[in-house]
Formats: structure tokens, C-alpha cells, sequence
């Protein structure tokens, strides 16, 4: 069953033809969804963003696994499903080279002044004469020989690196489940958060939304940045302190930022990170390449498949925790 409407190709729900049927359930609140589930007892519940709750969950009889489409699973309550025996899957790395991209066209876009020049041009600013006319703070800056600072180096990360490389940038990396003889990591230097916050020229942020990393990003951290520096964020909004970093901002604490998370989606027309010259946005896009968008669907249906065939799901987000509660032996749900 999938609620709030995600992407889905005919390819992949034609791969659900031999499992069982795949339904739509139109939901504008859990109370709706409750009863759509309990009118259809689903096993496989796939959501994007709707909130599967425990009380959701609960109202399945017979439901084996949520599949969350996309990376981001912080809209399921994964301790929940993990006390009742129920597998949470994500599409982790179906969209990891969109986000990179994303990200570091984020980086580009606010290293060489692209969105301000581009409205300087287009209002007619633009001067023939030998004086243009442009600020001073809109030169552009060069990325080679500049220090990124990579939050999490997962699929989307490690890809960021890659493409930085490219650039000619040192890159210096915080992840605390990295060992320095990670060979992800093939000679990148692994920093504790303060060293990197206090290195990088550009700081970007790849890591999912837990307890852990909520407000990871707040006044403390952002006051350890350069002034000249950026923040770049493509992983879920409530990671970086919105009101720390308009803050910041607004005190020239640091030089701006990139953002396609925010705290509150759609992002509220009187949002004051929508009034400076020196922040790039767009809407939750990153990972919404078409290729990314295909990948997506097709991953969603496969893990769907293979829980409701009894295999264990290749992006399992609560194996640790299912084991824990003795339903995870091996390969196979007890």
C-alpha cells in the first residue's frame, strides 16, 4: 500500500503483479490512514513523507515491512515497527549522485556569485562602461585550493568528494563511523566536527535525521565557521538550527549558504533566509533527477518484493535493533 502519492513508474509497480496488488491510499491525517489500513491489512506500507506511526503500524495485522521511498527515513517510527517485528527499508544510494550533484552545484552557484549576477544581467544592471557596477562582495571566488568539509560520508558524501576532487579542493571529512583505515576515505583526512567546522571554506552536510544529528548545526557550530565560509545542506532541514544560521547570517558570522531542506516544507513566504542576496534555495529537489526519480521506484518496489518473498531487504535501516528484540536471526525474520 502506498500513501502520499510518490513517484512510481509503470515498470515498477509492474513488478509487484506476481506479489499481490499495490493500492493507492489517498490520506490527509492518521486517521485516515488508520482506517485505509485496516480496511485493507496491508503487509508492505511504502510512504515518502506521510507519518507511519505505531498506532498505523498497528492497525496491520498483517504487515511485514515500511518502505520508506527515498533515503530519509525519519518519518517512520522505526523503534515501533522494531518491537513489533516489522522490517523499515529505505532506497539508500538510488539518488546518492543527484544529491552530490545538487549539492556541490550549490557550492558552485554560491562560489561564483551565479544567482545575484544572473538578476544583475537580466534587471538590467549590467554596464558597458569600464565600471560594472557590481559590488565587490559579488566577485566570484575560485573552489581550487579551497578546504570542503564533508558531514557524513556515506553514498552521498564520498560522491561529493569525488566531484570536488575534480576541482582541485582538499577535502577533510567528519563521520564517526569512519576509521582513518576506512579506504572510502583512499587518503582524505578524517577530522573531529570542531577542527572541520573551523577549516572548511564550504561545509556540507550529508547525514540522516536521528536523535542524534537533530541541531547538529547551531549557533555553536556555526560561530566555529569562517566568515568567509558557506554551509551547504541537502539532507533534512531540522540537522542545521534555521533560526542559528539566519542568525549568523544576518551578524556575518559566516558568508551564507545552500539549502534544499528546510525545518518546515513547504518553506513559509515570510522564512527570513528568503531575503538574502547570499543564500541559494531550492525545494527539496536534490535527489529529484528523472534518473534518480526511476532509480527510486524501482528500488522501493524490489526491497517491497523481497520482504513479502521472506528475504531480508538490502537497505534494512533497524537490523540492529530487530536482532536485538530476537526477530532477526541470520537472514530470516522469526
Amino acid at each position: 500500500m502506498g500513501v502520499d502519492r510518490f513517484y512510481m513508474t509503470a515498470e515498477a509497480l509492474e513488478k509487484f503483479r506476481n506479489v499481490g496488488d499495490f493500492i493507492w491510499a489517498d490520506c490527509r491525517n492518521e486517521y485516515e490512514l488508520i482506517q485505509k489500513i485496516r480496511e485493507n491489512n496491508p503487509r508492505i506500507i511504502i510512504s515518502e513523507y506521510f507519518q507511519i506511526s505505531e498506532k498505523a503500524m498497528a492497525a496491520s495485522e498483517s504487515l511485514r515491512g515500511v518502505v520508506a521511498w527515498g533515503v530519509g527515513y525519519d518519518h517512520v517510527d522505526v523503534e515501533a515497527a522494531s518491537k513489533r517485528g516489522i522490517y523499515v527499508a529505505n532506497t539508500r544510494g538510488s539518488n546518492a549522485e543527484s544529491v552530490a550533484e545538487h549539492a556541490f552545484s550549490l557550492i558552485l552557484a554560491l562560489s561564483r556569485r551565479i544567482v545575484v549576477l544572473d538578476n544583475f544581467v537580466k534587471t538590467g544592471r549590467w554596464s558597458t562602461r569600464e565600471e560594472s557596477g557590481i559590488p565587490s562582495s559579488w566577485f566570484p571566488v575560485d573552489l581550487y585550493g579551497k578546504i570542503l568539509g564533508i558531514i557524513g560520508f556515506g553514498a552521498i558524501g564520498s560522491r561529493v568528494a569525488r566531484i570536488a576532487s575534480g576541482f582541485g579542493m582538499r577535502i577533510i571529512v567528519f563521520d564517526p563511523y569512519l576509521t582513518t583505515q576506512d579506504p572510502r576515505l583512499n587518503g582524505i583526512q578524517l577530522v573531529g566536527l570542531k577542527q572541520l567546522l573551523k577549516e572548511s571554506d564550504f561545509v556540507t552536510v550529508h547525514v540522516s535525521l536521528n536523535k542524534e544529528t537533530r541541531g547538529m548545526i547551531g549557533e555553536k557550530e556555526l560561530n566555529l565557521m569562517k566568515h568567509t565560509a558557506y554551509l551547504i545542506n541537502t539532507s533534512r532541514g531540522p540537522v542545521v538550527d534555521e533560526g542559528a544560521l539566519v542568525a549568523a547570517i544576518t551578524k556575518g558570522k559566516i558568508a551564507g549558504a545552500g539549502l534544499d531542506v528546510f525545518e518546515n516544507e513547504p518553506i513559509e513566504p515570510d522564512n527570513p533566509l528568503l531575503g538574502f542576496d547570499n543564500v541559494v534555495l531550492s525545494p527539496h529537489i536534490a535527489g529529484g533527477s528523472v534518473e534518480a526519480l526511476n532509480a527510486t521506484a524501482l528500488t522501493v518496489s524490489e526491497e517491497a518484493i523481497r520482504i513479502l518473498n521472506g528475504q531480508v531487504p538490502k537497505n534494512l535501516v533497524n537490523k540492529s535493533e530487530l536482532e536485538k528484540n530476537g526477530y532477526l536471526v541470520g537472514n530470516s525474520l522469526k
